[in-house]
């Protein structure tokens, strides 16, 4: 989801309403980056969307533009350590306003996870839980700079 996603030739931007991004993460970022590449062939590069405590990772599966990042799960995420998540696949959607869609999210019976927030570099996103308790992400890629 960084600029370099969208560095590929005629490449617009994900469209609203399809699945444009998946994250990973694990505990040990080292070891999920070597399973995926030798058993899918993924190539990975560090990514400018983070300026937290944890570094981003970016694979590629063959196409023009990333598919997905990587983070490893460390305590600074969280005020309580013991709130970590465990090690998870997130599906990001694409939406025209995250902020818009997230309330509807919430009209709809959802549940809003994490608010809207930005993403350095990237866009703003949102997690949401759907009325039967699945958990996903919604995102807004932010504007190219001229």
């Amino acid at each position: 989801m960084s600029d370099e996603a969208t560095g590929a030739a005629g490449f617009a931007g994900p469209q609203h309403g399809t699945f444009c991004w998946t994250e990973i993460g694990v505990k040990d970022a080292a070891r999920c980056k070597e399973f995926y590449s030798s058993i899918f062939g993924w190539t990975w590069q560090d990514s400018n969307a983070s300026d937290g405590p944890f570094a981003y990772h970016e694979f590629s599966t063959g196409g023009p533009y990333p598919a997905g990042g990587l983070y490893e799960i460390v305590p600074e995420m969280c005020e309580d350590p013991n709130d970590l998540p465990p090690p998870h696949f997130m599906t990001y959607i694409s939406v025209d306003d995250v902020d818009a869609y997230a309330a509807k999210a919430a009209e709809l019976g959802g549940t809003v996870i994490r608010e809207p927030m930005d993403i350095p570099n990237t866009g703003r996103f949102a997690t949401l839980e759907d009325p039967t308790g699945a958990v996903f992400s919604i995102f807004t890629m932010q504007e190219a700079k001229s």
